[in-house]
């Protein structure tokens, strides 16, 4: 049933949005070698999801924390003269289009490719390994984390949830970014000796 006024806007206009569970899941391993030197890297990735970005709530909302907001919120809210505007209206208390109910504009793809390993590596030989009483000297640099590619706004589109450690926490809340800390990029330098 419609109501009576279609500028009103009620409960009969709710409606099921978002799916975190994605289309499907890849990922590409690649290897090569030449002479002493070997290399490796390992891409991974998901389409068709998407993340209930909760950060958004604290960051372009008013009524949510009166603190800093985003430039989105003070830059890019609806007016009557901007129209096609990001976010929705700025208002100090809640309505259906802000802070007050759920709607479509936490709703984000969290689709995303990202290079979750590389490897580059040089083992020695010669007389230096025999110098050394070595069978094998392998050095090596690694990187974990070392970009991503996606259209999502928010720190990390590879979410975890928050509250794992939280007895209490329902284990089945996926696909909601409460603003988790992201994966981190990191740099590895190693050596591989074998005597």
């Amino acid at each position: 049933a419609f109501p009576e006024d279609p500028s009103q806007i009620d409960e009969n206009d709710r409606k099921i949005i978002g799916n975190p569970n994605p289309d499907f899941n890849y990922g590409l391993n690649l290897g090569a070698s030449y002479k002493n030197f070997d290399f490796s890297v390992f891409f991974y990735g998901v389409h068709g999801n998407q993340i209930w970005n909760q950060v958004r709530w604290w960051t372009d909302f008013y009524a949510s924390f009166s603190g800093g907001k985003s430039t989105t919120a003070l830059y890019d809210s609806w007016t009557p003269e901007h129209m096609n505007a990001k976010a929705p209206i700025a208002e100090t208390g809640g309505y259906a289009s802000t802070n007050g109910s759920p709607n479509s504009y936490y709703i984000e793809n969290g689709s995303y490719l990202r290079c979750k390993n590389m490897m580059i590596g040089y083992t020695f030989s010669g007389s230096l390994m025999q110098k050394l009483h070595l069978q094998t000297f392998r050095l090596y640099v690694q990187a974990a984390n070392l970009f991503t590619v996606t259209k999502y706004s928010g720190y990390d589109p590879e979410i975890n949830s928050d509250h794992a450690s939280d007895p209490r926490a329902s284990v089945t809340e996926f696909g909601i970014d409460e603003g988790a800390y992201p994966s981190t990029k990191q740099w590895l330098i190693g050596v591989n000796l074998k005597f």
